[in-house]
């Protein structure tokens, strides 16, 4: 009887149908085609007003796509068909049946059933609608599986197409968002939020998402954000443009959260022995094996180096263009603080691809005032943008600016500090930017009473002294400076310093020559370093190169040998140039040697610093950083003094939730358990008469006794007057 009902209840019943279908579908296939056609009769019926709730269609609808795999061949046509219906009416669905609908395509998804591009196809369309926790729910699951999809090799022809649709949903967003731009009284209104613009700014974020997480980050993924720059809806350009100057430090950022410190795994195994036995303790602990696990194996793994999103760029110095002619066009009428983004990206690009933009330098030139809000992030830009490579001519009036308005007896310290940090940055880049007339008013501040001002002029001489001393007066050279000035030559205007040799191999050369390290050892160097052997000569052996220095030289005893001292020190020049590349010229290297290399570098540094003496700067290093910091142009700055106002508001703050007249320590929260020293003073005396400090009150000297009776004395005395 009981299970006629159950049979009989079978059809209102759908969760138990389901559990039953699953168990044994071929037994149940009778009812799952009975609800399979009332299926399709409430579809009919539904399509005709698509905007009612319909609560049973959508269990029916839950019910097929869970068991869906059991009779593929019958619910062939089933996902089509709720991909047509919320394809065709998505703005007008109920939300929560649209939901279920979503809900059912990731289930059918999840079961290989649909295919992954016209899921996310049709995903990446619903983006339209006005429901944000579905836009939420649609934008998770795309990262979601996208990631997954790439997990154990790139999915190229996924990526491609996704990639393609959504560059077409951008550009014909943008293409209809232009066509339906109205200008009213000078005024340009749009619905910057309709329903392109908002399906364009999730496919945006997910482009950005997917290359933060190393999955599209591809030039292609790069190009189609770098579009976006253009963009006539504002949310979706800042977007962008905040990508490009945040993509190195959001990275950053997460490499700073993986060096979280690690669990204690001793501590957890000891409270874990003593402790009484329990699954969540035991968990814990299983849980902290496995971090470690993961970062001994993160130690281990080669490191896996991030192009930079602005390298990645297809034509640098025509995205520059563009973006700077969007600041002067009218269309785009942008506030300050877009503006500034835009001009931070400029003069980011132009420095690191070195380009040329002459009207860049000019342009910045009206917000050189000190009283223009964001200065300091101006001078950043400003410095940003310089390179050896942008003509002097462009640069000097600008100096001349900065120099003129920031730089003079009537501006505040902090001006002051500014405008010289700003030079430097400059003349860090373009030493030619800078003549020596005005150089040396500039270092006149170096006596300067500011301390930040002070070293802002000191900086300036130091940087000069390595790059080109000659502009610096006689007294701000130094000595080592002064002494390589005659064969100091600076750089003109386009030359490059090229590279003649590893840098520091003379200090291997010397301490191989004072170690007198054999052949055996050089060989013994090899051992624990892994190296790419090459079988068809890794048989044949050292190769004996012969250097110049085995070579006999052969003295004439003629009477020539009155030589030009100018000579001579050419010719002593040159054998030490031919001795410091003789190593490198004649030995292999090893990965030791190397590795001994930097060691000795490292101790070269320390000793110049203990004897006072700076290294010249060299090509490959202490180079000026694409970013600059804005503290790098404001300086140091001392804490100013605080008023009597600011000093009761602090004396204010520092008395709430304290008792009056009482400590910041000591019990603050009711029912906290006291010090050990409160206890001690209820405790009875039979239980603290074996402390030391019990102890020693009874041997106690007299003198003691008498020397602690006067202390306490002089301290109540000392108290009555305060």
């Amino acid at each position: 009887m009981g299970k006629r009902n159950r049979t009989s209840l079978l059809p209102i019943n759908l969760p138990q149908l389901q559990n039953l279908i699953k168990r044994d579908p071929i037994s149940y296939k009778r009812d799952f085609l009975q609800q399979y056609r009332h299926y399709e009769s409430q579809l009919d019926i539904f399509k005709l007003k698509p905007d009612e709730e319909a609560e049973e269609f959508g269990n029916l609808i839950t019910f097929i796509s869970q068991v869906a795999q059991c009779y593929l061949q019958e619910t062939s046509s089933f996902p089509q068909q709720i991909i047509n219906l919320l394809s065709e009416n998505y703005q007008i669905l109920n939300p929560n049946l649209r939901k279920t609908m979503v809900q059912t395509l990731v289930l059918l998804r999840n079961k290989d059933i649909i295919p992954s591009v016209t899921l996310l196809s049709l995903f990446f369309t619903l983006f339209r609608t006005r429901d944000k926790q579905l836009r939420e729910l649609l934008y998770t699951y795309i990262v979601t599986d996208i990631k997954n999809q790439n997990t154990k090799h790139k999915n190229n022809k996924l990526n491609k197409t996704l990639q393609s649709f959504m560059y077409t949903m951008l550009q014909g967003q943008q293409q209809q968002q232009q066509q339906n731009n109205v200008k009213i009284g000078g005024e340009r209104t749009n619905s910057e939020m309709s329903e392109n613009s908002i399906a364009a700014k999730k496919s945006l974020d997910v482009c950005i998402e997917l290359y933060r997480k190393g999955i599209w980050n591809d030039a292609k993924t790069v190009n189609v954000i770098a579009e976006a720059c253009f963009h006539q809806v504002t949310k979706i350009r800042v977007t962008a443009i905040q990508f490009f100057l945040g993509s190195n430090q959001e990275q950053d950022d997460e490499s700073s959260e993986d060096e979280r410190p690690l669990p204690n795994i001793k501590r957890l195994q000891h409270v874990n022995q003593i402790n009484k036995t329990k699954k969540s303790r035991k968990r814990k602990l299983e849980k902290a094996l496995v971090t470690i696990r993961k970062k001994e194996l993160q130690k281990h793994k080669a490191e896996n180096f991030n192009f930079s999103a602005l390298h990645l760029l297809n034509d640098p110095q025509g995205f520059s263009e563009k973006l700077f002619s969007t600041l002067t066009n009218s269309q785009f009428n942008d506030r300050f603080e877009i503006k500034i983004l835009s001009l931070n990206l400029i003069s980011r690009i132009i420095g690191i691809h070195k380009l040329v933009l002459l009207n860049f330098y000019s342009y910045l030139q009206r917000y050189l005032q000190p009283h223009q809000r964001d200065v300091t992030l101006v001078l950043v830009i400003l410095a940003q943008a310089c390179h050896e490579l942008v003509p002097p001519d462009v640069l000097e009036p600008v100096i001349r600016v900065i120099a003129n308005s920031f730089v003079s007896d009537h501006c505040a310290n902090e001006v002051m500090t500014a405008g010289l940090n700003a030079i430097r940055e400059i003349c860090t880049r373009q030493p030619l930017a800078i003549d020596a007339t005005l150089l040396q008013d500039l270092t006149e501040y170096s006596k300067d009473k500011n301390k930040g001002v002070m070293m802002a002029a000191r900086s300036l001489i130091g940087l000069f002294r390595e790059i080109n001393p000659e502009l610096l007066k006689r007294k701000d050279r130094g000595k080592i400076a002064s002494m390589n000035l005659k064969d100091f030559k600076p750089l003109q205007y386009g030359q490059v310093r090229a590279m003649e040799q590893i840098e520091g191999i003379e200090l291997l050369e010397e301490y191989k020559l004072q170690s007198s390290l054999g052949d055996d050892e050089h060989e013994d160097e090899w051992a624990g370093w892994e190296i790419a052997s090459d079988d068809s000569s890794s048989d044949e052996g050292w190769i004996n190169v012969p250097s110049d220095d085995d070579q006999d030289i052969v003295v004439s005893d003629s009477s020539d040998e009155e030589i030009d001292k100018n000579n001579i020190d050419v010719t002593e020049k040159s054998v030490e140039e031919k001795q410091i590349s003789t190593l490198a010229m004649t030995q292999l290297l090893t990965p030791a040697d190397f590795a001994k290399l930097n060691e000795l570098k490292l101790e070269h540094k320390a000793e110049q610093i203990v004897d006072g003496s700076k290294r010249k700067r060299s090509s490959t290093q202490d180079e000026p950083s694409d970013i600059i910091d804005v503290n790098t142009i404001t300086g140091p700055r001392k804490k100013s003094k605080q008023d009597y106002e600011e000093r009761v508001e602090s004396i204010k703050a520092g008395r709430e939730g304290r008792e009056k007249y009482g400590g910041s320590k000591g019990k603050k929260i009711e029912g906290a358990s006291t010090t050990n020293k409160e206890k001690a003073r209820n405790k009875a005396f039979m239980m603290v008469i074996h402390k030391k400090n019990a102890l020693h009150k009874k041997k106690i000297s007299l003198r003691e006794k008498q020397i602690q009776l006067t202390k306490r004395v002089s301290n109540k005395r000392k108290s009555k007057k305060k």
